[in-house]
């Protein structure tokens, strides 16, 4: 068996294990990064920007949120579930992670919220030329993150497998074995390894086993290839402790979301109305530009779904005034496309969207409800008689909510509160309904580890040379992702990547390092 030494052995070439690649090698050391796929970034080159806090972006904004306000809420929204320790000292490091991108020639364009209520927390990848926030503006991060990597010397190794961590008398971890794309096993010795393999979004199996939910029935995640749960696996067949693993939940609808963009941010407006299969309306539909918020409402509902509808007259406003409410990494401000994408649509055209993991033949079926040999997620019906038929809602239930919610129209919500600005009838002679289930970017958690990164075994204990970060061991956010922290995720894989580099290496000079 061949075999090839590093002081450090990462496995994942995704953002976070890429940081840390970078990280270690700017600290000095010989890095060799794993990669299974034929690229770097992983999700991250599907993503935008990241979290920080006290950055110089927003001193220059004008906008004076500290890493103490940031801290208490994020704590207080985890319930304190989280690692205390851990959130700080992210949260504290974030604004010099902006600058140390920047470093190697990253540029932002500033600091921004994501919806209405979230803070100003997300700094947004400058693309060149770019004058305005646009998505998968990270990957540009990630070229230049790679880059830098590759000029340090961190010998990056692509469609190489890591099957298992090596580890020694002690528990110390000591290397791991892969193997290449010919299929032969190398084995890569090393003082110590960091695993930052993206967890788990991938596997049904897994998603089925830790969550409950099945993919493609009641569960419609961002499956990036690769992301197999391995890392976790491998760690926790090394003596790690696992964590608890769960899903940054969200939500979207099969066939719309991110195919047909004004279809879904037309029928996600806060004077739609949603309800459930029983015909009952279960928030207040403002909360809807909260996708955590409104993700976790429909995983409450029966079978897992929910439905939004508008009336023609509601289109009609929209015509004539624009979107009430625009989200600028789509950048739909208006229906002037409605009707083509309707009509490619129904057309069963697919759109040129990359992520076309949700286009409408995906053949997906649903067997539980009147629908069920039907894929359709986006109706026109001419009453709502035909919507009931259509969808299965409850008909008398559907009926008598939104005659009472149409009651409420220009004035009070005594339901939900929601403001009055909203409370448009639900009113015409056709209505559209987009059927919405639960999704999530990725899983969160999986692997314990402390505030140092250090994979914890079963008795609390670090395992000696083994380190964790990004998604893999996002216990940190206690099965919540906490959307009012714009860039959380992407941050904590930055962070926590940082982390673990400068704790390996502090390791591998200490006394107690364990050969």
């Amino acid at each position: 068996m061949k075999k090839f030494e590093a002081d450090i052995i990462v496995v994942g070439g995704g953002l976070s294990g890429l940081t840390a690649s970078t990280q270690a090698a700017e600290l000095g050391y010989k890095v060799i990064c794993l990669e299974k796929s034929s690229t770097t970034g992983g999700a991250a080159n599907m993503g935008m920007a990241m979290f920080a806090v006290e950055s110089k972006y927003q001193r220059d904004q004008m906008y004076p949120y500290t890493v103490d306000e940031a801290f208490h809420n994020f704590m207080e929204y985890t319930h304190w579930k989280s690692d205390a320790q851990l959130v700080r000292r992210w949260f504290s490091m974030s604004a010099s992670t902006i600058e140390w991108l920047e470093s190697f020639g990253v540029e932002f364009l500033g600091a921004y919220k994501y919806f209405q209520d979230s803070y100003c927390t997300q700094h947004m990848v400058k693309m060149p030329g770019a004058t305005k926030p646009a998505e998968r503006q990270a990957s540009y991060m990630v070229k230049l993150m790679t880059d830098h990597a590759l000029e340090l010397g961190v010998d990056i190794r692509f469609q190489h497998s890591v099957k298992e961590i090596l580890t020694g008398d002690q528990g110390q971890a000591l290397g791991v074995i892969a193997v290449d794309a010919d299929g032969e096993e190398i084995e890569f010795a090393g003082d110590a390894v960091i695993v930052g393999t993206g967890g788990m979004g991938n596997n049904v199996d897994m998603i089925k086993e830790y969550m409950g939910w099945t993919w493609g029935k009641d569960m419609f995640t961002f499956r990036i290839p690769g992301i197999d749960g391995d890392g976790m696996r491998m760690v926790w067949a090394a003596g790690g402790k696992k964590d608890k693993v769960s899903m940054e939940l969200i939500y979207n609808t099969p066939g719309t979301t991110d195919v047909f963009k004004t279809l879904s941010e037309t029928m996600r407006q806060p004077s739609t109305i949603m309800v459930n299969i029983d015909g009952d309306r279960i928030l207040n539909e403002q909360v809807m530009n909260n996708t955590t918020f409104t993700g976790n409402c429909i995983t409450q509902q029966p079978g897992m779904r929910a439905f939004s509808i508008l009336g023609s007259d509601g289109l009609d406003y929209f015509k004539k005034n624009g979107l009430d409410y625009i989200t600028y990494h789509h950048g739909v401000k208006d229906v002037a496309k409605f009707e083509s994408e309707k009509e490619l649509y129904f057309s069963g055209a697919e759109s040129a969207a990359e992520n076309s993991v949700f286009a409408g033949d995906s053949g997906i079926k649903y067997s539980d409800d009147t629908a069920e040999d039907s894929e359709q997620n986006f109706y026109e019906c001419n009453s709502l008689e035909e919507v009931a038929q259509v969808t299965g809602i409850n008909y008398e239930n559907l009926m008598a909510t939104i005659e009472r919610y149409n009651s409420f129209a220009g004035g009070y919500d005594p339901d939900f509160n929601k403001p009055s600005k909203w409370l448009r009838p639900i009113t015409g002679d056709k209505f559209y309904v987009a059927r919405h289930f639960p999704s999530g970017y990725g899983s969160l958690g999986g692997i314990k580890v402390n505030k140092n990164m250090q994979v914890i075994n079963n008795e609390n204990k670090p395992i000696p040379g083994l380190y964790a970060c990004g998604t893999d061991s996002a216990g940190v956010f206690a099965g919540e992702y906490y959307f009012y922290h714009p860039g959380s995720t992407m941050s904590y894989a930055l962070n926590s990547g940082r982390i673990a580099a400068m704790e390996s290496t502090k390791y591998i000079d200490s006394d107690d390092f364990v050969v």
